[in-house]
């Protein structure tokens, strides 16, 4: 038995090594052509690249620190992501026949490997809530929805930054869990840390991912049945920590432009840089694209994002006029199901799903719905609070609704499906049983 177990767990393992290799395959250049915008692999975002590619170019010369760190034509964040590549240059070797004038090719590795390493954290979650048929589904799924295939190995916007602090937080929550222990104080200094990192990187989109950070409270808490004072203090935790790593990469950012061109000019320059993006502050200077942008509707806007560009789908055929009422549509039939269609009597029973309770089964189903459901408000937030950024760029900001809706949508949907098939076969046995028996 114990060589069985072994033999098990080892195939187990390979398993999943083999689905991560096809996965971080796919996100590094479309391998297996499961992805139609092929050239979106090749070209996406090259423009944006190429200030990572002058600091690492830059670096070589004059060293990382040069420009305070910060990438030369672009001060408007901290610039690590300039910074770490500079690093990974360092250490790759330059004469390994690799992508010039920099060992490209393994900087998009790592920001592939982490990505995928961060995604499968939230399968393993998946797979320990919902069971191998969802976590299942959500990885086929994730290999058909093209905004999250070509995104992740860019090195400008190096998307795994923007999945980190929910799977930091995911992760606590989880060991939290195991432990039987709340802990704050590394809620607050994860929540902290992970912002901070990501505005380091780059301010866009920072509302989605102050979003993403609070879903995993959110399932926790119903699925635990946490009282609202526990859930509104976590939460509190969280976000206080989130906003003063925000403020914090702010001040360094303030602080090293400062360095080069004094104080007064550097808060000038990133008001006018935060109003070009939300239009909230100052207008002067601006060209009249951009300030044509403010005046667009934001009816219009989201009627924009809801059509999609048709040039670039999100998923398989579907844009999100389709994908937001298949994911919201089935979800109310399922709450609905889970209102009316309970078995009183055999909720303390086991079920075809193990040991656990109905009434168990039930809050985690309803706490993922939630999750989904509250996750959309991540891109919201972004076309809300920066109009003229989505506005102007809609060949950037659809992968907002990647990270984690589609995610957590298609979780749902698998889940749901499963529910209805079991329980239907349970119904349908029941039945059958009552037949023979009368």
């Amino acid at each position: 038995m114990k060589k069985e177990r072994k033999a098990g767990s080892l195939l187990r393992v390979l398993l999943a090594l083999a689905a991560f290799v096809f996965l971080a395959c796919h996100f590094f250049n479309n391998r297996w052509q499961l992805n139609p915008y092929d050239t979106k692999f090749r070209n996406w975002q090259l423009d944006s690249e190429q200030l990572v590619v002058d600091k690492v170019m830059d670096a070589r010369s004059h060293g990382i620190g040069n420009y305070n760190g910060m990438m030369l034509e672009y001060q408007q964040q901290i610039g690590f992501a300039g910074i770490l590549f500079s690093v990974v240059d360092k250490l790759a070797d330059r004469h390994a026949g690799l992508t010039e004038p920099i060992p490209k090719d393994v900087m998009c590795a790592v920001n592939v490997v982490l990505f995928t390493a961060l995604f499968f954290v939230l399968l393993y979650w998946l797979y320990r809530e919902f069971g191998l048929w969802v976590a299942g589904a959500t990885y086929g799924t994730a290999l058909f929805t093209h905004w999250l295939g070509f995104t992740p190995k860019n090195l400008y916007w190096v998307t795994w930054t923007m999945l980190l602090p929910m799977v930091a937080a995911l992760a606590l929550l989880l060991w939290e869990e195991k432990k039987g222990k709340a802990w704050n104080s590394w809620l607050f200094g994860i929540s902290f840390l992970t912002i901070f990192l990501r505005s380091a990187c780059g301010y866009e989109f920072i509302s989605c991912v102050m979003v993403a950070l609070e879903l995993p409270l959110i399932y926790f808490g119903v699925k635990k049945s946490w009282s609202l004072g526990l859930y509104v203090k976590r939460s509190l935790v969280a976000g206080l920590g989130a906003l003063l790593g925000f403020a914090s990469a702010l001040s360094v950012n303030l602080a090293l432009m400062a360095g080069l061109k004094g104080w007064q000019e550097a808060l000038d320059y990133l008001i006018f840089v935060s109003a070009r993006r939300t239009g909230y502050t100052t207008l002067e200077g601006f060209d009249p694209d951009v300030l044509a942008s403010f005046q667009v509707p934001l009816t219009q806007v989201l009627r924009t994002y809801w059509q999609g560009d048709p040039d670039c789908v999100i998923f398989g055929k579907w844009n999100l006029n389709l994908l937001i009422p298949l994911f919201f549509l089935l979800a109310a039939a399922m709450v609905v199901t889970l209102f009316f269609w309970r078995r009183g009597r055999d909720l303390s029973a086991g079920t075809v799903e193990g040991a656990e309770s109905l009434d168990t089964q039930e809050r985690r189903m309803f706490a993922l719905i939630l999750t989904m459901g509250i996750s959309l408000l991540g891109p919201l937030s972004w076309l809300v609070l920066a109009k003229g950024h989505a506005v102007h760029h809609p060949h950037i900001d659809y992968v907002i609704f990647c990270l984690p809706f589609t995610v957590l949508g298609f979780a749902s949907v698998a889940q749901e499906l499963k529910w209805w098939v079991l329980h239907g076969l349970t119904w349908l046995r029941s039945r059958k049983t009552g037949e023979k028996g009368a």
